[in-house]
């Protein structure tokens, strides 16, 4: 159940990460779109444990995936 409140709050994290970066770097399509893309999959992943399902599970890979090669891509660049 935490787990879910935590997918919750890091949707929203995000969301506010998007307003920040184009508050402070201007509207970029690529920086929007990948904010935008994080921010929905995060918040698709707050449901509760008994509906999760393959779906969420490819989700969750995807997620973890993209954060990994984000991360990789903004701190070995």
């Amino acid at each position: 159940m935490i787990q879910t409140y935590l997918y919750r709050l890091l949707g929203a994290a995000g969301c506010v990460a998007l307003t920040t970066n184009v508050y402070k770097h201007g509207w970029h399509l690529a920086s929007v779109a990948t904010a935008v893309a994080f921010a929905g999959l995060m918040f698709s992943l707050g449901v509760v444990p008994e509906r999760r399902t393959l779906g969420w599970e490819i989700r969750y890979v995807l997620m973890a995936a993209g954060v990994i090669g984000l991360a990789a891509f903004r701190f070995l660049r």
